[in-house]
């Protein structure tokens, strides 16, 4: 016999959501297995799960059953490795529709790739990665593998940098050690976004050279809601010494999108915060 539970007593137990000692193991194991999938990583092998996630392949192999009984994943060619399937696409579609900073963004992201020619992406922190929720070619362009879903390493593109920066100093340090220290070479990357969070208080954006190919380089700044940050703008230009075209063209027109798009949300960003 399947429970219940009574609308009012689901709200009455919220706070349970937010205590980890709440949390259903199976059903977390799960999530993070989908997680796993992204541009890089299309479709896996149970063994290749089972590895990522430390689990025996008795239990990858459960969780990969389940996730498939209920088309979360399916199948992909005769070598035993599976993909997200249906149910992640209508459940990703739910999401876009629901987003309001999606909807203020999106006219404005068109108008700024149309009018400088720039890759324009939305994205937001997932862990510790930064999750492109929108992205935005410019007529003629490839898309970069910036689709949405991509995800980016925080301390390694502009976008996560300028996250980073506006966030409360602890969350943003215990981030920051945690994504820098993934390739071994912390100290240096540390550095880095330094020298970016220098960039942000003196201009309220942070460039980057080749945050995805050579020829790439970018700029981003922190949309506000109130005094939160949930989500960051991002201009990407490609191409041979586009740096001078970003900082001194595209960055002011960013920032002032950014504004508005803050504002078109309802709130009204402190001053200094642009």
């Amino acid at each position: 016999m399947v429970r219940i539970r009574n609308p009012d007593t689901l709200a009455r137990d919220s706070h349970l959501a937010h205590d980890p000692a709440g949390e259903v193991d199976s059903l977390r194991r799960g999530l993070q297995l989908l997680r796993l999938f992204d541009a890089r990583h299309r479709s896996l092998q149970v063994s290749e799960i089972a590895s990522k996630l430390g689990l025996s392949r008795v239990t990858a192999a459960k969780l990969v059953s389940t996730l498939v009984s209920q088309n979360f994943l399916r199948a992909a060619g005769p070598e035993g490795a599976f993909e997200p399937h249906i149910a992640c696409l209508a459940l990703g579609r739910s999401v876009k529709r629901g987003l309001p900073v999606l909807q203020a963004a999106q006219p404005r992201m068109l108008a700024l790739s149309q009018r400088f020619e720039v890759h324009v992406t939305l994205s937001t922190r997932d862990q510790t990665q930064m999750l492109v929720v929108e992205h935005v070619v410019p007529a003629g362009q490839v898309r970069l593998g910036l689709d949405t879903g991509a995800r980016l390493p925080m301390s390694r593109s502009a976008s996560g940098r300028a996250y980073l920066w506006a966030q409360p100093k602890l969350q943003r340090g215990k981030w920051l050690e945690i994504d820098s220290n993934d390739d071994g070479e912390g100290a240096r990357r540390k550095s880095e976004v330094k020298t970016a969070f220098h960039e942000l208080d003196e201009k309220g954006w942070c460039f980057m050279a080749a945050p995805v190919t050579s020829q790439t380089s970018s700029i981003a700044t922190p949309i506000y809601a109130g005094n939160e940050v949930d989500y960051v703008l991002t201009a990407m230009a490609v191409g041979p010494a586009v740096e001078r075209k970003l900082r001194d063209k595209v960055a002011p027109e960013l920032l002032a999108q950014a504004q508005m798009i803050s504002h078109d949300l309802g709130t009204h960003p402190l001053e200094g915060h642009y």
